[in-house]
């Protein structure tokens, strides 16, 4: 099958025999004497499991679980899914996957995530940008001028550290636009956040696009590192070509697989909604401080708020012993200060310390 995604792998890939670990290997019997392992566990205080053998090397029982919860959020899923360590890993997996160092490029909507530019940058493919508008939104002549020279489009919806949801409208253009040439990764961190806004069900329809999700935000899994790549078929023959031997720890399977049972599925939505009410009130009271320019319109874990005092928000902030994201170092957020949402008292002394300097 003569797949998008077959044309855009560079012959490296394409030829790229994937590590044969044990695990992958596989096979049956009642010894194990195929991976260098102990065959008895040293138990370090560690908990009661046994870690003396090598995970899955793919825990498919994980990505099926992932799955159906995507299903069950509506979602009509027609695609494949992988776990790997982090959204971080995913975006890293994308581009040494079909971009060849010092030849291909991808293109990025800045301000946006960094770690597009960064993983790009640090093989050697060039990140081209198309800023956002001033809301924020897609610049969707820039975007398609250069669309058919760059093997991937990273799109963050919803954004960091913007906050806002992309126009599905215009990523279903670009996915039209790009049929033939390019790649459209949505990475949706913050989904959670804003379920209704996925676009997770056009994989069928469209084969060029790849999601990106993770248990670190909604979940408040962060310290586990898990996420996922949702694809096509065709994606992932070779996105599995790239992964680690054994991406997946046992213990962050079973924590993973607990946090998707429907228990857990219910404990997030639960403290997302708590967590969406207070940034809702925190915004609130926030917009009506004189030192406050604009709180931009947020549908993730945290507020985006430019002020109008020259003085560096973030600094006072800091010296009343509260750490914030500076986010002055973007062209389009000079005096913009970014502010995740904690418990309401942790929102209400950040306000305090706000009104205090007002």
């Amino acid at each position: 099958m003569n797949s998008l995604a077959s044309r855009l792998v560079p012959k490296t890939v394409e030829k790229l025999i994937p590590y044969q670990s044990a695990r992958r290997i596989g096979g049956s019997g009642h010894l194990w004497l195929n991976a260098n392992e102990l065959e008895k566990s040293c138990q370090y205080g560690a908990g009661d499991g046994e870690y003396h053998r090598y995970p899955d090397f793919l825990p498919h029982d994980l990505a099926n679980a992932y799955l159906e919860y995507c299903r069950g959020t509506g979602d009509a899923l027609r695609c494949e899914a992988v776990a790997v360590r982090g959204a971080d890993e995913a975006i890293d997996l994308m581009i040494r996957t079909f971009c060849q160092p010092g030849a291909d490029k991808i293109m990025i909507c800045p301000p946006t995530y960094a770690m597009y530019e960064f993983c790009a940058e640090s093989i050697a493919v060039e990140a081209v940008k198309a800023p956002l508008l001033e809301d924020f939104q897609l610049d969707m002549p820039a975007i398609t001028r250069q669309l058919a020279d760059t093997k991937i489009l990273f799109l963050c919806s919803p954004n960091n550290p913007t906050g806002n949801v992309v126009e599905q409208a215009d990523i279903i253009a670009l996915l039209e636009a790009g049929k033939e040439t390019t790649l459209i990764v949505v990475d949706e961190a913050y989904i959670e956040f804003a379920p209704e806004t996925s676009v997770v069900n056009l994989i069928e329809q469209y084969p060029n696009l790849v999601v990106i999700r993770t248990l670190s935000k909604a979940f408040g899994l962060a310290a586990i590192r898990c996420g996922f790549l949702l694809a096509d078929s065709s994606v992932m023959e070779y996105i599995s070509r790239l992964i680690a031997p054994y991406p997946i720890a046992d213990p962050v399977a079973e924590i993973a697989l607990r946090a998707l049972e429907s228990d857990g599925i219910q404990k997030m939505r639960t403290q997302s909604d708590e967590l969406i009410s207070t940034r809702e009130w925190f915004a609130e009271e926030v917009q009506k401080l004189a030192i406050v320019d604009t709180v931009y319109v947020s549908a993730t874990n945290f507020v985006l708020i430019r002020f109008n005092d020259e003085e560096c928000m973030y600094n006072y902030l800091l010296s009343k012993g509260i750490v914030t994201r500076n986010q002055a170092h973007e062209p389009a957020l000079a005096n913009c200060v970014r502010i995740s949402i904690g418990s309401k008292s942790s929102m209400l002394e950040t306000l305090n310390a706000l009104k205090e300097y007002n």
